[in-house]
């Protein structure tokens, strides 16, 4: 097919009827949680994930496309409006549009960011569909030892520019390699760290890890009501409207041109995300202005700037998901799990048989910025009223439809046990600053590595292949040669942001948990004989000795410090988010024990008859029926929906 006939195909795919209801459902939603300070559009495209694991690609490619456009604006709404970012990557946004809505230009600034956010995107999308032609004819370069280089070249880029600290990021990486080598080694067959189980022995399924690390560990925090303060005056000013703030965009045409192409570039680097494309931008802007002084306190060009970098960036993120399968973002990371699940190739089947497929994400994922735009705008008046956000009130259905919906992709209970104990732990990760992207995306491309790394030595040992005379292998040495010089030129910012985090004393406690598994599986890997390779093992060294460093340096850091108290208490989850923790744990048992509709059915009770401390009569009434109701839900959706025969609990055995 040619590159005309994939575009109108494409385009058919989205613009059909009753096709662009899916798009137009996927950017509504993303709007909605998006505006929701602290639900993470991973959260979103994970939950997504499992829910559309049944669907065919098209569809499920409009969906995503989507939710990846649809995710990113609403956001900064609620920056602007009342100086709370709905998603991370809005942070920059809200450093003077806040101050504008201050001073009574809300509209103002919305209708700027609206307009610098769809030229960024149509910048991007543009962008990409010039990139893509030239990108294949060094895809088909690409052998064994090119796909090692890519995944090598992720894990770098993904350390080097870390959310926190450097040595934390690389513990991370090293864990997620790991936890991705549980199960056969694809050389020899073997069962690697599988403990007799044959759950085990398959690996970890990814929608499960992904499901535990980005919903499961988000909703604890959800438990929360938010309250909106309203940022301006009760009148707007005089000055404040609309078209002022499109009209603004075009004015400032040459910063809005140049932020959109910063946004592009940053996001065609594996892992970085929208956060880092918005503060460059934002710090170009600053830095090329001959008045700084006016940035921070309301100027219009501190929201042009992060608006077009941060949409720009989805269009330039998908050039390395589509051509070597790495994820841009965290979110991402959900993308490439997608075509996994549904067959779905990067790299050159994305630009010849399935490039259809291509268009269809791209132009979902211009639809839904577009859109997202308009639709912000509209409803901003009623959007500025808005007191209280109540998250807690979606936080258990969203833990309930993710549990069962997990367990009914392949009907093992063991996803169930992943899901809870990864989301455990990533609870604990991102509370206390141990970046969750490294580990997610050295998990996705453990895999690759090692299989590529195989085949490379195998290649290299017969003369097959000469890593100095492969044009696409050199380019890639330098791309990871630059980022490791990147890392070193940075780090002094590095030990700054290791010195930054929000809760340093928990390094020792989370870093002696996390160093026993990392231990445990290294001395299994040591005495396993042939069934563990020279990867294997490696890979289970470096993760206990980096590990070992995080956790040396926080001893260092509590003897400086001289705490009070015990070692384990900065450890101890706030109130609030002690009983989804303990109902998140205990869940698994439950299911064990009682099997999974009885264990759910317990779960939902125990939510609601505790959740407002003591229970009384009214609130165990309540919580009974409504326990009743989703087990009744559960079994009919187990039943007769997904006709998943899961083994019936301990107690009715």
């Amino acid at each position: 097919m040619s590159w005309s006939e994939a575009f109108l195909a494409g385009a058919g795919n989205v613009f059909s009827w009753p096709g662009i209801l899916i798009p137009v459902a996927g950017t509504l939603l993303a709007m909605v949680t998006s505006f929701l300070p602290g639900i993470g559009n991973a959260s979103l495209a994970v939950l997504v994930l499992v829910a559309t694991m049944s669907w065919d690609p098209v569809s499920a490619l409009l969906m995503f496309g989507a939710l990846t456009g649809g995710a990113t604006f609403m956001g900064s709404i609620t920056a602007i409006l009342f100086n709370i970012p709905g998603n991370v990557s809005s942070t920059p946004t809200l450093l003077d549009g806040h101050p504008m809505a201050r001073q009574g230009l809300a509209r103002t600034a919305i209708a700027c960011a609206a307009t610098a956010s769809a030229v960024g995107s149509l910048f991007g999308v543009l962008v990409l569909l010039a990139v893509l032609p030239a990108v294949q004819p060094l895809l088909l370069q690409f052998g064994p030892l090119e796909r090692l280089l890519v995944g090598l070249w992720g894990l770098v880029t993904i350390i080097a520019i870390p959310s926190s600290s450097r040595l934390k990021a690389a513990a991370m990486t090293a864990l997620g390699l790991l936890a991705a080598s549980v199960g056969v080694d694809p050389a020899s067959g073997q069962p690697r760290w599988d403990f007799g189980l044959p759950a085990m022995s398959q690996g970890f399924n990814i929608v499960a890890v992904m499901l535990g690390l980005f919903t499961f560990a988000e909703l604890v925090e959800w438990m929360r009501k938010v309250h909106l303060e309203k940022a301006g005056p009760a009148t707007a000013s005089p000055q404040d409207s609309t078209r002022k703030g499109i009209r603004a965009v075009f004015q400032h045409w040459g910063l809005t041109l140049r932020c959109s192409a910063i946004g592009t570039l940053v996001g065609m680097i594996p892992g970085v995300g929208g956060t880092v494309a918005g503060f460059v931008a934002y710090g170009h802007a600053a830095q090329g202005a001959r008045d700084k002084s006016s940035f921070g306190q309301g100027d219009i060009r501190g929201v042009i700037a992060p608006e077009a970098a941060i949409d720009a960036k989805d269009g330039g993120s998908l050039l390395p998901a589509l051509a070597f399968g790495l994820p841009g973002s965290e979110a991402g990371v959900a993308l490439i799990a997608l075509f996994a699940i549904h067959g779905i190739v990067p790299g050159i089947p994305m630009l010849t048989t399935q490039l259809p497929l291509t268009f269809t994400l791209i132009f979902a994922l211009l639809f839904s910025n577009i859109l997202t735009s308009i639709v912000g705008v509209a409803l901003t008046p009623w959007l500025a009223r808005l007191r209280d956000l109540r998250i807690d009130l979606i936080a258990l259905p969203c833990l309930i439809a993710g549990l069962v919906t997990v367990v009914q992709v392949n009907g093992q209970l063991f996803d169930l046990y992943t899901a809870a104990g990864f989301g455990i732990a990533a609870y604990f990760w991102r509370r206390h600053d141990w970046p969750r992207a490294p580990f997610v995306i050295a998990f996705i491309l453990g895999s690759l590595i090692e299989t590529n790394l195989t085949l490379t030595v195998q290649l290299v040992e017969l003369g097959r292949v000469q890593p100095l005379e492969r044009p696409a292998a050199l380019v890639l040495g330098v791309l990871i040669v630059l980022s490791l010089l990147w890392m070193r030129r940075n780090r002094t910012s590095g030990r700054k942001a290791d010195r930054a985090g929000k809760a340093p004393d928990a390094d020792l406690p989370l870093g002696a948990m996390v160093i026993v598994v990392a231990g445990s599986l290294l001395a299994i890997a040591l005495a396993g004989g042939a069934s563990y390779t020279g990867y294997a093992k490696s890979v289970a060294a470096g993760a206990f000795l980096l590990v070992a460093a995080v956790l040396m340096r926080a001893v260092m850091q509590r003897k400086a410090a001289a705490p009070t108290g015990f070692w384990w208490t900065p450890l101890a989850p706030p109130p609030a988010h002690r009983l989804p923790l303990w109902i998140v744990a205990a869940l698994p048992v439950l299911v064990w024990a009682t099997g999974l509709v009885a264990g759910i059915a317990l779960t939902v009770f125990a939510w609601h008859a505790f959740r407002a401390g003591r229970p009384g009569a009214k609130s165990l009434a309540v919580a009974a029926a409504l326990s009743a109701v989703y087990a009744a839900l559960i079994f009919w959706f187990v039943n007769e929906v997904a006709d998943v025969a899961l083994p019936q609990g301990w107690l009715w055995q």
